[in-house]
């Protein structure tokens, strides 16, 4: 009984498997008589137009800023003050930190005081220098004349004065024998003669010494003189440039304590804080200058051709949406780099709205060809057969091979330099099997690129 079952299951699932081929097979044979396979390849075409084309290239690079620097310290000392924050714009030459200037002070005021002390040592000196000079001059030309008369002079009064000492002597001694004067008076007129005697024979060696010609080592005994103060002199105005140089230094180091910002810009990071020891060459902030940055992109070894310095550049960054920034290619490296067969072009950018930030990802759009009524046909219809170029004229439904030059290309277009004329009609898809002289059939109307 279960055999038998069996068996009609099977016969009814066999006749149920003809029916649906059989229904099939009708299906497909009213459809062959209701639609007629093509005459020809089924292709979609476009005319060729005129139309000016600009052609860009576009890189991807990062921002970097114009400049970045530290304000270091050329001393040490103590920090005392940093006026300024991170994000702060500061200007070149504005005060950025303040060292403590106690000592340094002290120092100035040693070296001034030292300094005062070297140029009265050289003033010193050069009168020194001077009066040896004056001597030398004396014993070469003799002794003036006048001098000597001066000496006689000298000499006939103190004899006058003597004379008359001496008169005065022998009236006490007179009138001590009288007893009208006491002994004293007497010693008194003796102690004058014998001062007037001692004047009259200075004054007789005076004048003896004047009328004597100066003697050969007396001369060298002067010149000597004069060298020795020379050299008195030199080393004393040695001294005070020293001291000068030692001021400056200290009045250098003084001015040194107020820190400024070595260039306009932006505070990008402050790296000490107040209260903290210093040393010369400590970095203190580093300022970072984007009123103009830079984007550095690297360029292929075939559009090198293309671009060079100066040229327009439009530059867009996810970081800011919305907004382009104008550049301009500033430097192309002279080198290519082995690895990528490329080099780094710099792209100057104004930024007085800071809002490129150093590091941001940026691309740039490098205009670098403008073709006014180009013929430009879209990019499928060209086709690579071998070593030529080809597009394919559509022409009553027959489909002409036809050798093409390109130029450049953008947006979906290219340029063709010579073979096809405006107006004409290419394929753009379903050509790429399609042979010289082939049957093709154009559904629709034809479309613009």
């Amino acid at each position: 009984m279960r055999k038998v079952f069996t068996f009609v299951i099977v016969a009814a699932l066999l006749g149920l498997l003809a029916w649906r081929t059989l229904d099939a097979l009708r299906a497909r044979q009213a459809q062959g008589v209701a639609a007629p396979p093509p005459a020809g390849a089924i292709v979609q075409t476009t005319r060729v137009r005129q139309d000016t084309l600009t052609v860009t290239v576009t890189y991807v690079g990062e921002v970097s800023a114009r400049s970045s620097v530290d304000a270091v310290s050329r001393v040490s000392g103590l920090i005392v003050s940093l006026p300024v924050a991170e994000g702060d714009t500061v200007r070149a030459g504005q005060v950025v930190a303040q060292l403590d200037v106690r000592d340094l002070r002290f120092q100035v005021e040693q070296a001034r005081a030292a300094y005062q002390n070297a140029r009265v040592a050289v003033d010193s000196a050069r009168a020194a220098l001077n009066t040896q000079r004056a001597r030398l001059a004396q014993v070469g030309s003799g002794i003036p004349s006048e001098q000597i008369r001066q000496a006689e002079l000298a000499l006939r009064q103190a004899r006058a004065s003597l004379e008359f000492s001496r008169g005065q002597l022998r009236r006490m001694e007179d009138l001590f024998a009288q007893g009208y004067v006491s002994q004293q008076r007497v010693d008194e007129a003796r102690l004058d003669v014998a001062l007037q005697e001692a004047r009259v024979a200075a004054a007789e060696e005076q004048l003896a010494l004047l009328r004597r010609e100066p003697r050969p080592e007396s001369a060298r005994i002067a010149q000597a003189q004069v060298e020795e103060a020379a050299v008195a002199l030199r080393q004393a105005e040695a001294r005070l440039a020293q001291a000068g140089v030692s001021l400056r230094q200290a009045q250098s180091q003084l001015s040194e304590t107020t820190i400024t910002a070595p260039v306009s810009g932006v505070v990008g990071r402050r790296l000490v804080e107040v209260g903290q020891q210093v040393t010369p060459g400590t970095p203190l902030l580093r300022m970072v200058d984007i009123e103009s940055v830079f984007v550095t992109v690297a360029v292929t070894e075939r559009d090198l051709a293309r671009i060079r310095p100066g040229q327009l550049v439009t530059v867009r960054a996810e970081a800011v949406p919305g907004r382009t920034f104008a550049g301009r290619i500033s430097a192309i490296s002279p080198l290519v780099a082995t690895a990528t067969r490329t080099a780094d072009a710099k792209i100057a950018i104004i930024n007085t709205a800071h809002l490129l930030r150093p590091g941001m990802v940026a691309g740039a759009e490098v205009f670098v060809a403008r073709r006014t009524a180009a013929l430009v046909v879209p990019i499928d219809a060209v086709l690579q057969r071998g070593d030529r170029t080809v597009v394919f004229v559509i022409s009553d439904g027959t489909a002409h091979e036809r050798p093409v030059r390109t130029g450049v290309s953008s947006g979906g277009v290219v340029e063709i330099l010579q073979g096809l004329r405006p107006g004409e009609v290419v394929a753009v898809s379903g050509h790429r099997a399609l042979r010289d002289g082939a049957a093709v059939v154009v559904p629709g109307r034809t479309r613009r690129p």
